[in-house]
C-alpha cells in the first residue's frame, strides 16, 4: 500500500544484524492519519523503526524521506521532522526535566521549556525536578514534551504506554490523539492501535503479512496471526480466550512462516504465500477466504 504524499516509505526493505536479516522485503507508507505496526515480541516492529530513524541501513531496498533515499537526505531536516519517543526510562536520570526538555532547543528558545510541558499537560514547576521525582505517567509526558520541541512532523513511538496502569495510559493516548502531528506506533496493543491509527500493518516474523484500515483488519482479520493476536485479547465478563492452533511453535523455515502455528495450514501453505488485494486490504496467504468467512 503506497501513498505519494508520504513523509517516510520503505520499499521492499530486508533489514538484519550482521549477516542475519530480520525484516525481509517490507513495502509500507507512513501516511496521513496515523500507522500502526502491530506484532508479538520479535516480530521485526522496532528493527523497522530504527530504520526509519536513520539507526539502521537496509541489507537491500530503500528508506525514502519525501522524494529522496533517506541516506542521501538533508538529515538536518529529518531530525526536525521526525522524532522518537521512547519509553519513559529513556530519560537521562543525572539531568533535570527542564535541561532534557531543552537539549533540542537552541538557547534562544529554551525558555520554551515551560510552555511545552504545559503543552502535554504538565506543571512547568517540574522543569526543576529529576526524573526520578516523576510518576511514570509524568515521565512519559516529558519524552513526548523533549520530542515536540523541535516541531516534528511525524512522531515514531515505540511502546510509549506499556509501562503505565491503565488510567495513565488513558491521559497519554487522549494526549497523542490531540496532537495535530503525524505518527508511527510500534506496539502490541490493539486497543492503543485502533484509537490512533487509520492504517496498520501485522508483521509476523520480519514479514508484513496484512495491511489496511485498522478498523477493518481488526473487526475482521484475513490473515489467521491477525485474528489469532485479537483473539489473544481478553475481554471483561467472557471466558479466558482459547488458543487455536499451535501457540510456540518457531516461524517456518520454508513456505508460509505461520504454517507451524496456523489452525487453517494446508499442503498449499508450504508455497510462499504472495501478498495479494482482498477485501479492502493486501494480504499474505493461501487460506485468507477462508479466514474471512469462518
Amino acid at each position: 500500500m503506497t501513498s505519494t504524499g508520504a513523509l517516510l516509505r520503505a520499499e521492499r526493505v530486508t533489514l538484519g544484524y550482521g549477516r542475519r536479516p530480520v525484516v525481509h522485503d517490507v513495502s509500507l507508507d507512513i501516511a496521513e492519519g496515523g500507522v500502526g505496526l502491530i506484532g508479538e515480541s520479535g516480530s521485526g516492529k522496532t528493527t523497522l523503526a530504527r530504520a526509519f530513524l536513520g539507526l539502521l541501513s537496509p541489507m537491500s531496498g530503500t528508506i525514502r524521506y519525501g522524494d529522496r533515499p533517506l541516506h542521501k537526505a538533508d538529515m538536518k531536516a529529518f531530525r526536525r521532522d521526525v522524532q522518537p519517543v521512547f519509553q519513559a526510562e529513556a530519560l537521562d536520570p543525572r539531568m533535570r526535566v527542564g535541561r532534557s526538555v531543552a537539549e533540542a532547543l537552541p538557547r534562544a528558545a529554551r525558555s520554551r521549556v515551560g510552555e511545552l510541558l504545559e503543552q502535554v499537560g504538565l506543571d512547568p514547576a517540574l522543569a526543576d525536578r529529576r526524573p526520578h521525582q516523576l510518576s511514570g505517567g509524568q515521565r512519559q509526558r516529558v519524552v513526548i514534551a523533549r520530542a515536540l520541541a523541535v516541531g516534528p512532523r511525524l512522531l515514531i513511538l515505540d511502546e510509549p504506554t506499556s509501562a503505565l496502569d491503565v488510567t495513565v495510559q488513558a491521559r497519554i493516548l487522549d494526549l497523542l490523539a490531540s496532537l495535530e502531528t503525524e505518527r508511527l506506533l510500534i506496539t502490541h496493543n490493539l486497543a492503543v492501535v485502533r484509537r490512533l491509527c487509520r492504517t496498520s500493518h501485522v508483521l509476523f516474523a520480519g514479514r508484513v503479512v496484512e495491511s489496511g484500515p485498522t478498523s477493518e483488519l481488526l473487526s475482521n482479520p484475513a490473515h489467521p496471526y491477525t485474528r489469532a493476536l485479537r483473539d489473544a485479547v481478553p475481554r471483561l465478563g467472557g471466558d479466558p480466550p482459547e488458543p487455536k492452533g499451535a501457540t510456540e511453535a518457531v516461524p517456518a523455515a520454508t513456505g508460509c512462516a505461520f504454517r507451524l502455528r496456523c489452525p487453517l495450514a494446508a499442503p498449499v501453505c508450504e508455497r510462499p504465500p504472495e501478498p495479494r488485494d482482498l477485501a479492502g486490504r493486501r494480504v499474505a496467504c493461501h487460506r485468507a477466504e477462508d479466514v474471512l468467512s469462518s
